[in-house]
């Protein structure tokens, strides 16, 4: 009976599975489970980290607003309630597909205009994307030969873009800590392909392309940022001892100016400025730091959320 259970459930070809590390952020009550998620290895995710979400207080101290994608300032995933950073093992199918950008719905829409319901996640082909199509293997995406093609290393006014501002400087530079060896990985896993429970699924589907095989430790957002900023910060201490009282407040726009000083070195923030800072191999271990276990400087570990998928399946 076992024996037949297990022929029915359906299975990642073995010629090409393979497991992956991912982290995502997203709020708890969307849980941990990726479906129509977008995750990235530790290099991949702290890059999306440093360049939407750590510099948001001081990008937003302006009010100031991208012309495409998510606003920073008001994105979910980076301003939003209860945020807890995931680590999971995923076991997938290597034949990656094209990545899609994938996003919460907020008011009927996600970021960048398409219609999503609200309190769900929706997921469209990148317009950046290098491949022909979304399927239903996960997405993935180069990090660095995605951004490489627009971002050029340094800080330097353009006729567009005549005034760069220091969030934009920052942002700018983080760029320049990737390598075509060290390049960052970003997917994406798409329901279609998800092999987990659904009553929207047929057991017998060929189209099961990924599974979680572990919810490996959820951490809070406000704790993972803290603890990787500590880390930063004993690399200038006196710029952060100049925020005074502000000098742990992450959501301060004068530690955040200190964090990418530390990171990226103190010119970075200047049009034209050097880069030098942290290396990438150093950053990346800070930003991992959070989820060693408490008794080694980690992070306290955190429930895991039913997924959001099941709250909507449960509602049809």
């Amino acid at each position: 009976m076992l024996a037949m259970i297990a022929a029915a459930m359906p299975a990642i070809d073995p010629a090409f599975a393979t497991n992956i590390t991912v982290y995502h952020v997203n709020e708890h009550k969307f849980g941990a489970i990726p479906v129509n998620m977008d995750t990235g290895d530790a290099t991949g995710d702290m890059f999306f980290d440093m360049l939407e979400v750590i510099i948001a207080p001081l990008k937003c101290q302006n009010a100031s607003k991208p012309s495409h994608g998510p606003d920073p300032c008001i994105n979910p995933e980076a301003t939003g309630a209860d945020l807890m950073v995931n680590k999971l093992t995923l076991e997938v199918d290597s034949r990656y597909s094209a990545y899609a950008a994938c996003n919460v719905g907020v008011n009927g829409t996600d970021a960048f205009g398409h219609k999503c319901k609200t309190d769900t996640y929706c997921c469209f082909c990148s317009f950046m994307s290098s491949k022909p199509e979304c399927k239903a293997t996960p997405g993935y995406e180069n990090v660095h030969d995605k951004f490489q093609r627009f971002i050029k290393p340094g800080c330097k006014p353009t006729l567009f873009h005549p005034h760069p501002s220091k969030a934009d400087c920052y942002t700018g530079n983080v760029f320049s800590k990737l390598t075509p060896t060290q390049h960052g990985s970003w997917y994406s896993t798409l329901e279609q392909g998800y092999c987990g429970a659904s009553s929207q699924r047929d057991a017998s589907s060929s189209d099961c392309t990924w599974r979680v095989a572990s919810v490996d430790k959820i951490v809070k957002r406000a704790c993972h940022t803290r603890i990787f900023g500590a880390v930063v910060a004993t690399k200038a201490p006196e710029c952060f001892e100049s925020c005074g009282s502000q000098k742990t407040n992450t959501s301060s726009p004068c530690w955040v100016d200190c964090f990418y000083k530390a990171a990226l070195g103190p010119e970075a923030g200047k049009p034209g400025g050097a880069v030098s800072g942290m290396s990438l191999t150093e950053l990346v271990a800070a930003w991992e730091k959070p989820f060693l276990p408490e008794d080694a400087g980690g992070c306290p570990a955190q429930m895991e959320m039913p997924p959001w998928f099941a709250r909507e399946e449960a509602s049809r």
